[in-house]
């Protein structure tokens, strides 16, 4: 399952980055905050800011 997740800055609700998560197999269905944790995983990786400074939002499915 794939997922477009938006992840803000807390302050200003900024739009900083949006990633398209794809989670799960036969046996895991992933839920919504599964997809946003995957993000904020993502996200520090990327050194896209501090986990407590950002939020997360999963959009609808994408095929």
């Amino acid at each position: 399952m794939k997922r477009v997740v938006d992840v803000y800055k807390n302050r200003g609700r900024e739009l900083i980055w949006t990633y398209v998560i794809h989670l799960g197999n036969i046996e895991f269905h992933p839920a919504q905050i599964d997809f946003e944790q995957e993000a904020f995983r993502l996200s520090q990786i990327d050194k896209r800011g501090a986990i407590n400074e950002l939020s997360a939002r999963a959009r609808l499915s994408v095929r």
